[in-house]
C-alpha cells in the first residue's frame, strides 16, 4: 500500500492499527470456546413410557392425572420444577362458567365483538361446559390454598406423585422422536445442571406425546416466562405440524424504572377483587371463593387497564347476573402510563408503565401447535398432541378479551388431549425406531459443545430482541420493515446458529432455547407480512383495517423443505359479523387511519 492509499493526516502505523481495531470490533462475538470437547462418548438415560407429557403446569398436570386414570404409564418430562414452572405458578384468578350466574348468548357476543370475530366458538362451548367441574376438582386439590408465585407449592406434585406419574426434572426437551412410519414416538433432550463432564444425554420411548410446553417470548424481562422460549412449537415445526397465532400479540406492561420486578409487577395487579378466581387466601365477601384477585372497582364500574367493562360493582357477586365479565365494546390495548391504582411513594418509584415486558408472545390460547378436529391431536403429525399455550386453539383469537381463561383452558385442554392420546395409544402397536435417527438427534443436542470457536448465546438472544422488540417492528408494522427484520432473523437462524458454542450445561440450554426463539421470530414476521390487514394485537400501518373477505381466517405455517409455508384456515361464515351490522358497529376499536383507508378503498 502506497502512502496514498492511506486516508489523509493518518500515518501507516496509525491506518493498521485503526483495521486492526475495526476487525476486532466486528469479529467481538466470535469466541474461543476453551471447554470444547468431544461429547460422542456421554453417556444417555433412557426411559420406555406410553405416554410422554412435555411441561409440568395446569395442561401438563391435567393430561397426566387423566391418561393415569386410564391405565397408561405417564412420564412427565419438565424443564424447570413442578409447581415452580412456567406460567402456573403466577395463576391468579379464571372464570369457570357458571349458568347461575352467565348468560351462555352473551358470552359468545361480547368474545365475538372483543376477539373480533377470529375466536374459535367450539373451544368456547367447551371451556363454558367443562370449567365449573374444574373450579371444584382444584379446590379439592388444595389450589385455594396457595397464594400466587409461591415457591414450592407442592399441590400439583403431590397429586401427581399420588397417582404414579414418573416426574423427571431439570431436563430440556430438544427435538421429538419419530418411528419409521413417521409417527411421534419421544423425544430426546439433555442435563443441563452438570458440567459438561457429567452431563447426559435423556431419550425417552412412548407411544405418543403431549405438548404442554407454554407459549414463549424473548426472554423480555417483566412478566414470568423467561423459561417459556417456544420449543414446543420448535420440537412440533420441525417435526411437520403446522403452527398457527404467529402474528398476533401479548402486550403486558412492566414498569419503567425496574422492568424486571415482575414479582412487584404481579403484587400491584393483584390489588382488584373478582368473583371466581384462583389462586390465594379466600375471601370472606365472596363466599370463600376469591382465591385470588382479578377484577377492580372504580366508581360503581368494573374496569381493567383503567377502561369500563360493565356491570355496577357489589361484594355478593350480584353483579355477575346476566351480565358477563367480558369486554363490552371499547376495550383498548393500553401500552403505557402511570400506575392506575396506588399512588403512594414506593409505587411512584417503580415509575411509569411501560409494554413490552412479554415481547415475543402470542396470545393466550391463539398461537402455538394447530388442531381442526378439537381432539388437540397436531394435524398430519400421528402420536403429537398438544394443550394449553402450546396449543393454537384459538380459544381466545387475536385479543386475549378477559382474565382467566389461561389457566382453567390449559387444563381443560390438558384433560382433552389425554383422553385421545389414550385412545391413539390403545390402538397401536409398538413403534419402530431407526436408531440411527436418535443419534442424530442427540449428535446436534452437543453440537455448541463440540464447536471450538463461534457465538454465544448471550450475544445471540441480545441481537434477537435487538431485532424484534422495538416498538416499529413488534406493534406498529409495515411490510418494508418487517422484510429488514426478517433479513437479519434469517442470517442469525442460519449462518449463526450453526457457530454457536457453548462451554456449559447451562450455555447448552441457553443455545438450544436461543434456536426455538429465532424460529418463532420468524414464523412471527412472516406471519404478520402474509396477513394483510389490521385485527386485534396486529396492526399494519399499510393496511390499518379488517378485511373479513380475505383475512377472516387462521394462518398457518409448516415447514417445507428448508423454508417455510404460510397458509390460510379459512373459518365459518357464520362467525363472521353479521351483513347487516355497520362495519364500525362491528369493529368498534378504530386503528390509526383506519378510517381514511376505508374510504380510499371502498
Amino acid at each position: 500500500m502506497s502512502q496514498s492509499d492511506t486516508p489523509n493526516n493518518v500515518s501507516r502505523r496509525d491506518f493498521m492499527r485503526l483495521s486492526a481495531l475495526t476487525t476486532a470490533a466486528i469479529a467481538a462475538p466470535m469466541l474461543i470456546n476453551t471447554a470444547a470437547r468431544d461429547m460422542s462418548k456421554t453417556p444417555d438415560a433412557e426411559t420406555q413410557t406410553d405416554l410422554l407429557i412435555i411441561g409440568s403446569g395446569f395442561a401438563g398436570t391435567f393430561a397426566a392425572l387423566e391418561a393415569r386414570k386410564q391405565g397408561l404409564t405417564v412420564t412427565m418430562l419438565d424443564k424447570g420444577t413442578v409447581g415452580w414452572s412456567g406460567m402456573s405458578p403466577w395463576a391468579s384468578d379464571s372464570r369457570p362458567f357458571d349458568p347461575t350466574i352467565y348468560d351462555r348468548d352473551e358470552w359468545h357476543r361480547n368474545l365475538a365483538i372483543n376477539t373480533e370475530y377470529l375466536y374459535d366458538r367450539n373451544w368456547i362451548d367447551i371451556f363454558m361446559d367443562e370449567s365449573l367441574d374444574l373450579f371444584y376438582t382444584l379446590m379439592k386439590m388444595g389450589a385455594n390454598e396457595t397464594r400466587p408465585f409461591e415457591r414450592g407449592s407442592t399441590v400439583f406434585r403431590k397429586a401427581l406423585e399420588e397417582k404414579g406419574v414418573n416426574i423427571i426434572e431439570r431436563v430440556m426437551a430438544t427435538d421429538l422422536i419419530k418411528d419409521v412410519n413417521g409417527a411421534v414416538c419421544g423425544a430426546v433432550g439433555f442435563t443441563y445442571d452438570d458440567s459438561s463432564q457429567d452431563m447426559s444425554s435423556v431419550t425417552i420411548y412412548s407411544k405418543a406425546v403431549i405438548l404442554c410446553t407454554g407459549a414463549g417470548s424473548y426472554k423480555s424481562p417483566g412478566f414470568p416466562i423467561w423459561g417459556q422460549t417456544f420449543d414446543g412449537d420448535g420440537m412440533a415445526y420441525r417435526a411437520g405440524a403446522y403452527i398457527t397465532g404467529k402474528e398476533f400479540n401479548d402486550t403486558h406492561p412492566t414498569f419503567g424504572n425496574y422492568p424486571a420486578a415482575s414479582y412487584n409487577f404481579w403484587e400491584f395487579a393483584q390489588q382488584i377483587k373478582g368473583a371466581y378466581v384462583m389462586a390465594g387466601p379466600p375471601d370472606p365477601l365472596n363466599g370463600g371463593l376469591n382465591l385470588g384477585l382479578a377484577l377492580r372497582a372504580s366508581e360503581g364500574k368494573v374496569q381493567r387497564g383503567g377502561r369500563p367493562l360493565g356491570g355496577p360493582v357489589s361484594a355478593d357477586n350480584s353483579h355477575y347476573k346476566n351480565k358477563g365479565y367480558l369486554a363490552l365494546p371499547g376495550l383498548t390495548v393500553e401500552f403505557g402510563g402511570p400506575p392506575p391504582i396506588r399512588e403512594d411513594e414506593d409505587r411512584k418509584s417503580l415509575g411509569a408503565i411501560v409494554g413490552g415486558s412479554t415481547a415475543g408472545m402470542g396470545v393466550h390460547k391463539g398461537e402455538g401447535v394447530f388442531n381442526s378436529d378439537y381432539t388437540c391431536a397436531a394435524d398430519g403429525v400421528p402420536g403429537l398432541y398438544a394443550a394449553g399455550d402450546a396449543l393454537g386453539s384459538m380459544m381466545c383469537g387475536c385479543v386475549y378479551p378477559a382474565r382467566g381463561f389461561s389457566s382453567y383452558g390449559s387444563a381443560i385442554q390438558g384433560r382433552r388431549a389425554a383422553k385421545h392420546a389414550v385412545d391413539y395409544v390403545k390402538s397401536i402397536s409398538a413403534p419402530k425406531v431407526d436408531k440411527s435417527h436418535v443419534d442424530s438427534l442427540i449428535k446436534a443436542i452437543w453440537a455448541p459443545l463440540e464447536n471450538k470457536q463461534g457465538f454465544s448465546a448471550e450475544w445471540g438472544t441480545q441481537t434477537l430482541r435487538n431485532t424484534m422488540t422495538p416498538y416499529h417492528i413488534l406493534y406498529i408494522r409495515e411490510e418494508r420493515r418487517l422484510e429488514g427484520a426478517l433479513s437479519s432473523i434469517e442470517y442469525l437462524r442460519h449462518q449463526t446458529m450453526p457457530k454457536m458454542i457453548a462451554r456449559d450445561g447451562h450455555e447448552l440450554r441457553m443455545t438450544h432455547e436461543l434456536n426455538n426463539m429465532l424460529l418463532n421470530a420468524e414464523m412471527k414476521l412472516r406471519a404478520a407480512m402474509f396477513r394483510t390487514e389490521s385485527r386485534g394485537t396486529h396492526f399494519r400501518e399499510d393496511y390499518p383495517a379488517r378485511d373479513d373477505d380475505n383475512w377472516h381466517c387462521w394462518v398457518k405455517i409448516k415447514q417445507e423443505g428448508n423454508g417455510m409455508a404460510l397458509s390460510k384456515h379459512p373459518l365459518p361464515k357464520e362467525w363472521r359479523p353479521a351483513s347487516n351490522i355497520p362495519y364500525r358497529e362491528a369493529y368498534p376499536r378504530e386503528f390509526p387511519g383506519e378510517d381514511e383507508y376505508l374510504n380510499n378503498t371502498i
